[in-house]
């Protein structure tokens, strides 16, 4: 499919920003990450009670009403400045705001595994972000009327990651696994089955804990073949730090508010080339449990900001190196994306855009009772993954 840029505009709060809100002071947290892009893209079919509205007409009811958020949310009208401790200037110059039109029909897209080069063309974003918009909307139409908007925005990452889509000098691609709400139920009843006696009437392993636990029990032992028996390995997660600590945060605060936290193996046991599903489902269960304990006894800020140092540092320096496998999982699970309507639906589908890195982005499925995993890894791994009689088992 060709996807054809119309046009570009800025679009600007609709009340400028007060003088005395102009210099957004980014927190200690943000100053230890690097500034980049993360974004989403959104799914909708043509709205079948109220087929062909006119395309126009749509991209001026969202530009209006942009135009609104953006005076409540100021900050992300301005641009990021890196002199003087880093900082947002609230100048108001505006959100970039993209039409491109794709020769094709949607559902090419809502179908079988994500095309990279597609996703770039559907969610073009600067390359630097210092100077550039921070937020970057592209509204994608299709010859159907269906549409596809890909929200990129200003967030931090870990720097360090190799070139795009390249580890080593392996390409990498993604794939979603499906897995729904019968199959999740299924799998917190393996977990449970497989519990010691003792602690299998309480346990109540979470969605995003047993779909992570499958997925990287598939991932290591595919790693363990390719490598060897005695190879460690190391699952991480982004943990979402709101509601979750006892310092004070202001009501109206928003940004970077998480950390990394990791489950690690111990050595394998030798001649045991598998990892068994409730081993797996324990060591994701436990590094979430002992993180909401560990980081609900802080009290300190400094010691707050050095604890969510420390976890990125350690994240980035395992992730670029090859002496164990690495897994790096993000939920965004319950976050509400498919409840985003625009007036003619809402999404059928929700996706993260394209990422240099082999990662897994768990997110809610349509029907909010299942989970939808974008998958980024290198062709043979996504092989081997889609040949795996646990993953078949529960996947659609």
């Amino acid at each position: 499919m060709k996807v054809e840029v119309q046009w570009k505009k800025l679009v600007k709060p609709s009340v400028p920003t007060p003088s005395d809100q102009q210099k957004w002071k980014l927190t200690s947290m943000d100053e230890l990450q690097m500034p980049n892009y993360v974004g989403v893209i959104f799914y909708y079919r043509d709205n079948a009670e109220n087929p062909g509205v006119d395309i126009s007409q749509r991209l001026h009811q969202m530009e209006e009403s942009l135009s609104k958020t953006l005076t409540l949310f100021y900050p992300m009208a301005g641009r990021y400045v890196e002199d003087d401790g880093c900082f947002i200037d609230c100048n108001d110059l505006g959100v970039e705001f993209v039409h491109a039109k794709v020769d094709g029909q949607i559902d090419q897209l809502l179908h079988g595994d994500p095309d990279m080069d597609l996703l770039d063309h559907l969610s073009q974003f600067p390359t630097n972000i210092v100077g550039n918009p921070l937020v970057v909307i592209q509204v994608n139409t299709f010859e159907c009327g269906g549409s596809a908007i890909a929200l990129r925005l200003k967030a931090s990452t870990v720097a360090n990651w190799p070139p795009p889509r390249i580890i080593g000098s392996k390409e990498l691609i993604m794939s979603r696994f499906r897995f729904s709400g019968d199959a999740i139920l299924k799998l917190k009843a393996l977990a449970r089955v497989d519990a010691k006696d003792s602690m299998a009437k309480n346990f109540q392993p979470s969605r995003v804990e047993v779909v992570s636990a499958l997925l990287s029990r598939a991932l290591v032992n595919i790693d363990r073949y390719k490598h060897g028996e005695g190879r460690t390995f190391a699952v991480y997660m982004t943990f979402n730090l709101r509601e979750k600590i006892n310092l004070t945060i202001p009501a109206n605060s928003c940004g970077n508010f998480f950390a990394m936290i990791f489950g690690r193996s111990g050595q394998p046991v030798s001649g045991k080339r598998n990892l068994e599903f409730n081993g797996m489902v324990n060591i994701i269960h436990n590094m979430i449990s002992d993180a909401k304990t560990k980081y609900a006894t802080v009290v300190d800020r400094e010691e707050f900001c050095s604890m969510v140092g420390n976890s990125i540092a350690e994240f980035v320096e395992t992730a670029s190196s090859s002496e164990e496998c690495t897994i790096a999982f993000s939920s965004w699970c319950r976050f509400g994306l498919h409840e985003i309507d625009f007036g003619w639906g809402r999404p059928v589908l929700v996706s993260n855009i394209s990422l240099n890195l082999r990662s897994i982005f768990l997110v809610d499925d349509e029907g909010g009772r299942g989970i939808d995993a974008w998958t980024t890894t290198s062709e043979d791994e996504m092989t081997l993954l889609k040949q795996n009689p646990d993953i078949l088992a529960f996947t659609s």
